[in-house]
């Protein structure tokens, strides 16, 4: 076996490095909890199209090691996963990536969902939100082939996007940057969830 080399092996003896990744991970999680404790008390379940079968008080908070071999954290809420039918909005905080917040919808009302999008497309247009086009929801990236922008001047495309897509993903990416602002996660996860309500309006 070949030899570590001498800063393999000095990186090796450090502690600090980890020290630091579980606060900070510890403070994600304190945010996305928080985050959560914002959703609920603002949803109005009676003025959303969601399944007959959604339960309001589901929620998930997930933390991870190795999502493409990096560390993340996410909640869902609120979270529906039933058979094949989805109506989740998932905040993901994904180490040297980004902030994802996504609506993830898919099922029988996936059609009322697709004529909300067409018919309030100005309100959700150019508001930094995209479709997703990848194969399945659960792959992230805040920009390339498989993201397309929802903005004015590229309607149609979005709409012929959506309307072959069998899994509604609608989603968000904000820089780790901005983690410097104060209750950042919140407040940008709550404005995303604001942002894509006319989606998912029972009388949009």
């Amino acid at each position: 076996m070949e030899a570590f080399s001498r800063d393999e092996v000095e990186f090796l003896k450090q502690e600090g490095p980890f020290a630091w990744k579980e606060r900070l991970t510890q403070r994600i999680k304190t945010a996305l909890e928080a985050l959560h404790d914002a959703l609920a008390a603002r949803l109005t379940p009676d003025a959303l199209l969601a399944p007959e079968e959604m339960d309001w008080t589901r929620w998930q908070l997930v933390r991870g090691e190795r999502f493409g071999d990096r560390p993340y954290a996410y909640v869902d809420f609120p979270q529906h996963f039933f058979r094949d039918e989805k109506f989740t909005y998932r905040s993901m905080f994904w180490w040297g990536e980004g902030l994802f917040f996504a609506l993830i919808l898919e099922g029988n009302l996936l059609d009322r969902y697709r004529a909300n999008l067409d018919k309030s497309y100005a309100a959700v247009a150019d508001q930094e939100l995209s479709l997703s086009l990848a194969q399945t929801p659960w792959v992230w990236r805040a920009a390339g082939p498989s993201v397309l922008a929802i903005q004015t001047d590229n309607r149609d495309s979005v709409i012929s996007a959506a309307r072959n897509r069998t899994v509604l993903k609608l989603q968000r990416w904000v820089s780790l940057n901005r983690l410097i602002e104060p209750d950042m996660i919140v407040r940008e996860g709550v404005e995303t969830f604001s942002r894509l309500l006319p989606v998912i309006a029972r009388n949009s």
